[in-house]
């Protein structure tokens, strides 16, 4: 089994959701600390084979490209947040974690390129509902929410949970929208529309073609902003095509000098094996 780790998405919510603690020279590494803390945790628990650290390039993407304002409502982030990127990476790499970014693409397009590559089981940790899409068969995702346990999502647990096809979620963001990255969506379009749609099978293709199974007013809208709709669900599908190579493989390391002074400055002793 392959783990996947979403590392922007971990490291922001570790950001959030610890106390700031520091280090000696006074910089904070709390979300340094979460982010390994995970690792470490879902390592114990499925023993992994191989870990792979996913982030975001730096700057501007192909999503850009498509679309300028893509998540332009954003606040940018906060410098404590932003200092704590590379050395979250540091150490990660004292760990001896393989860690891919690659230039133009998301940590969400990197992980489906690398899990549509692999042979083995692959389990994705995210706190991002984006992810849901790349679940199959061989793919199953661990999602992280807030003041919850992780919800543990195969094919089937998904089909469970939520009633639709996991590459639904595609259609359903480009009906519906996204505020959090800025995506319009349909304008009028709702939740409550669509998801009884979705659930008999339906995608927006087929509301396209069909859309008078929808109300009135929702086929008008869809009719009028069938652009909006398709550049929407462009910018929702995770792309799978990466130019990325899935690294070799290296064993996770908290037995030298150097992995388990990390650990101590991260405050992290009890994972000192």
């Amino acid at each position: 089994m392959i783990l996947l780790i979403d590392a922007n998405n971990l490291l922001a919510r570790s950001f959030y959701g610890r106390q700031p603690f520091y280090d000696s020279k006074g910089r904070p590494i709390h979300a340094v600390s979460g982010i390994v803390n995970w690792v470490l945790k879902f390592h114990h628990a499925h023993k992994p084979k191989m870990i792979i650290a996913c982030w975001d390039s730096v700057g501007l993407t192909f999503r850009h490209q498509l679309y300028p304002a893509y998540k332009a409502n954003r606040k940018p982030k906060p410098t404590e947040l932003l200092d704590q990127i590379p050395r979250a990476k540091k150490a990660l790499g004292n760990l001896k974690i393989s860690q891919v970014a690659v230039s133009g693409f998301e940590a969400d397009d990197i992980i489906g390129t690398l899990a549509a590559k692999s042979n083995d089981l692959v389990r994705i940790v995210t706190g991002d509902r984006d992810m849901f899409q790349l679940i199959n068969r061989n793919v199953m995702v661990d999602y992280l929410r807030a003041r919850k346990a992780s919800q543990q999502l195969t094919l089937l647990q998904h089909e469970e949970a939520y009633g639709i096809d996991p590459g639904q979620w595609v259609d359903f963001k480009a009906l519906v929208g996204d505020t959090s990255d800025n995506i319009s969506g349909v304008p009028g379009i709702g939740e409550k529309t669509v998801w009884p749609l979705l659930k008999q099978g339906l995608t927006l293709k087929d509301l396209l073609v069909y859309p008078d199974v929808l109300p009135a007013k929702a086929a008008k809208r869809l009719t009028e902003f069938k652009d909006q709709a398709l550049l929407s669900w462009k910018l929702a599908k995770i792309d799978c095509s990466v130019p990325v190579e899935m690294p070799s493989a290296s064993m996770l390391d908290i037995q030298s000098q150097l992995s388990r002074t990390t650990l101590r400055v991260l405050g992290l002793d009890s994972r000192i094996a």
